[in-house]
Parts: C-alpha cells; structure tokens; sequence
C-alpha cells in the first residue's frame, strides 16, 4: 500500500507527539526519583528543586508531592497553597484534602480544617480517620455534643478501636454519661490494661482503676503470651472465659486463632462476631484474613459486598473486590472498583497499581502506559510496571485474555 504525502505527514505527527508525550514521562519519572531519594535524606528542599524542575504547575501529582515535601521541610503555608491547588484540581478527592489537614493543623487554622474535613464527609460519611480527626477537634474545643456524634459513629464500625473509644469515654464523662463513659472506659482498658488515661476517668468516676470488666485480667495475661508470638497459648487464656456473647473475645479469638494458621476456627470466631455486632466493620475485615489465607473467594466476595453496603468508599473492600474480579480475569468488573479508589486517591500507589494493570488486561494500551507511569513516580524502578512497559513495546495486538495475570507486591 502506497501511503500519499497527508497520510504521512499525520502519522509522522503522531509519533512525534507520542514521541514527545514518552519523554515528559520519562522525565517525571526521573525526577520523582531523584526527589524520593533526597526525601529519604531528609533533604526536603533537595526533593522539593527535582519536582520544581518540571516546571508544570497544572499537574495534580505535582501538586499534592510539593504540598507534603513543604509541610514535612517545616513551611506551613506554602505547603497548604500547593494542597489547595491539589484540592481545586480534583475537587472529588479526599487524598489531597487529608494532605491539607497536616499543615493546617500546626497552623492552629481549625476553621479551616473543619472545612475541608466536613468536605471530605459529605464524599465519604463513614471516613474513619476524618470522624476521629473532627471529633479531636470539637472535643478540645468543648463542643461534647458535636463530638460525641464523630466518635459514636467511628466506634460503631470499629467497636475495639482503641483511641476513639478513650476519646469517646471522657465524651460522655464531660456530658455526664457515667454509664456510657464506664462502658468504653472499659472497652480501652480491655485493648491497653493499665491504661493510664482510662484508669484516672475510672477513678474520678468511683470505679476501679482496673477495671469493671471481669475479663480484662484475661485479656492482660493473654497479650503476655501473643508478645512472644506464643498465640496457642494466648488464645487458650481467652477460651477459659470464653462467652460467646462477647464481641470482644470472639474478635480477639478470631485474630489469634488467623495468626496462630487455624483459619477455620478463626473465621469462626469473626463470624460469631460479626453476628453480634452486624455494624462493626472491623470484624468484618478481620473476616477476610482467614477467608484469603483458605482461598475462598466467593465468601470473600460476600463479606466485601456487606462492608460497602455499610461503608460505600471502604479503600479495603473495594480493593479486594476489585482484585478478586482480576484474579477471576474477569476484567470489567474488576475496573469500576479500581476507578472509584483513584477517583478518591488518584496518585496513591495501590489502587493506581490495579488500576493500571486492569487497563492493560482490556487492551486499552495507551491509558494504561499513562497511569504505569504515575505508578514510577511512585514506585522507581518497579519491575511490574517495567515489564508492562515492556510487553506494550513487543506487541500491542496481543488480546487482553491471553495475559499472564500480574499480581500486585
């Protein structure tokens, strides 16, 4: 076939302009290589000339890695102008509005960091980390009603969280809740005995320091043991006093019975669990760790599925759906779990990693050259994204199901 002079002034743009495009990634990739380098010196102003280098301030990943590399060389302000950027850019993002807190936090700019945390809640209610974060702030500032609200929600999900519960404690010893404040006095002391927090609201409130909970000893005893990675003998202290009434316990069980490779009996315990607390989150995702460990993706897929149904952005679960899709090489569904993680956090390396394999897997060979090499940026030099650069290079026409299947590290 003879190609006239127009065909080929086209195709000789096209490649110029893909030409191009590969060296201004190259280019990224190497001077986000460099700036890891002296980041991990501790040479913030180094990291943060390599990233100026590029001289593009219309990047989101640019932005948001001069806002983190300004916050951690000590400059508060010029940090937050270059988060806000990131923030303006990707609006539906929680990645760069979490960033902002950091630098507005040693700013003492509350306000502001109220602001984008209720943000990021209006696109993720159920953020566990922001709740925290925004009933910390209304606690120090008095406001135990509005506080009160962010804890009870984080601790609903995550009924053995250690922080929020002591948090939600001296909540409810403020208001005057005695009741409530001894139930997750207890609930801290069960997770960290001793606790020296939780003994003193125990005290002032009448109570033993210890502890009102007849199975704190237990639990002490049975840390003891898991200390020196003797699980056996940790989970045997729990099943003296086993009740299988208790969250607590059967979560606990649960945990060192995984740990311990008796994956049935672990899942057991997560199930009783998650029976008595249908909420909770947390013991659903501790569900997934003997399911994984035994392979049973089907029940995997129903216990993620119960968690977005609670909590529609969980990264954990959305992730594991998404991967349990690709592993099935079943391509197209795996996508929309990836693109709603890099919607949230578009240059976060898990999801970005998934991500751009999956795009590769459906043939779509150029986007996915883009997002693996925001992967490089991320991660230099790492040899599954080289090896997809490599075999787009050998052969586009190859079909996504004749892939080997890549897994992520």
């Amino acid at each position: 076939m003879i190609l006239n002079k127009n065909t080929v002034a086209v195709l000789s743009t096209i490649l110029l302009l893909t030409y191009t495009a590969v060296a201004q990634m190259d280019k990224m990739v190497d001077a986000y290589a460099l700036s890891i380098q002296h980041e991990a010196k501790k040479d913030y102003f180094g990291a943060i000339r390599s990233i100026l280098t590029l001289k593009d301030s219309t990047a989101y990943e640019n932005n948001l890695r001069l806002g983190w590399l300004y916050y951690k060389a000590g400059l508060e302000k010029k940090s937050l102008h270059y988060y806000q950027r990131a923030v303006d850019m990707m609006p539906g993002a929680i990645e760069p509005r979490i960033g902002y807190g950091y630098p507005a936090y040693l700013l003492e700019d509350f306000n502001d960091l109220i602001a984008q945390d209720r943000k990021i809640l209006e696109i993720d209610p159920n953020n566990k980390i922001t709740n925290s974060n925004l009933a910390q702030i209304y606690y120090y500032d008095k406001q135990f009603d509005k506080a009160l609200k962010h804890f009870q929600k984080v601790v609903q999900q995550y009924p053995f969280d250690y922080d929020n519960n002591l948090l939600l404690a001296w909540t409810y010893l403020k208001l005057g809740n005695n009741a409530e404040a001894e139930t997750c006095f207890n609930t801290a002391l069960l997770y960290s005995p001793g606790d020296p927090s939780a003994k003193e609201g125990m005290e002032i409130m009448g109570k033993s320091g210890a502890g009102t909970w007849p199975i704190i000893p237990a639990f002490a005893t049975s840390y003891e043991f898991a200390s020196n990675s003797d699980n056996k003998n940790a989970a045997a202290e729990l099943q003296k006093i086993y009740d299988r009434k208790s969250y607590f316990i059967n979560l606990r069980l649960g945990w060192l019975m995984y740990l311990a490779g008796m994956h049935n009996e672990s899942f057991n315990y997560y199930k009783i669990a998650t029976e008595i607390m249908p909420a909770s989150v947390e013991a659903k995702l501790g569900t997934l760790l003997p399911l994984e460990a035994m392979g049973n993706t089907t029940e995997q897929k129903t216990i993620c599925e119960s968690i977005l149904s609670i909590d529609p952005q969980n990264t954990s679960a959305l992730y594991k759906l998404g991967f349990i899709y690709y592993q099935k090489k079943e391509f197209d569904k795996a996508m929309p779990y990836f693109e709603k993680l890099v919607k949230l956090y578009p240059f976060s390396y898990d999801g970005l990693f998934m991500y751009a394999w999956t795009h590769y897997q459906l043939g779509k060979l150029t986007e996915s050259r883009e997002i693996f090499y925001k992967v490089l940026c991320l991660s230099p030099g790492n040899q599954s994204v080289m090896q997809a650069l490599r075999l787009k290079q050998a052969g586009e026409a190859e079909k996504p199901g004749d892939r080997e299947i890549i897994k992520p590290r």
